[in-house]
């Protein structure tokens, strides 16, 4: 297995690509599953992000991973670098949890939980 992943990703260029995929599968996996947590309202489970009572959704994080991913990966010349990886993979979490709210983005209201976002009517956000 490493001496495929050395020929077919590290040596081939796509070490940026492969971590990207990783992390954003990682990301939308785990991202799906903490969402559920707080829509059971698992009490082990930290919950959602609310400063001052406001609901910060996952979206807004992934905004941010994807400007530093995306900057950091332009800044990383060195192709086959960790920092490029990690560039890679920051911006490959942050586009997981754009995409998993796209219907807010798309929007511009919280319709995540409603007909029109594709989901059973639900009162309250993620």
């Amino acid at each position: 297995m490493g001496d495929w992943f050395t020929r077919e990703i590290a040596d081939a260029g796509r070490l940026r690509l492969f971590c990207f995929f990783v992390a954003f599968i990682a990301a939308f996996l785990f991202i799906r599953f903490s969402v559920r947590m707080i829509r059971r309202q698992v009490r082990w489970w930290p919950g959602n992000v609310t400063p001052g009572g406001r609901h910060i959704h996952h979206v807004v994080f992934g905004l941010v991973f994807m400007c530093v991913g995306g900057v950091g990966g332009l800044a990383i010349t060195d192709d086959s670098s960790g920092w490029a990886a990690g560039a890679a993979a920051v911006f490959g979490a942050g586009t997981a949890l754009v995409l998993d709210e796209f219907a807010l983005v798309l929007h511009l209201q919280d319709v995540y939980w409603s007909e029109q976002g594709g989901c059973r009517s639900r009162s309250s956000s993620s």
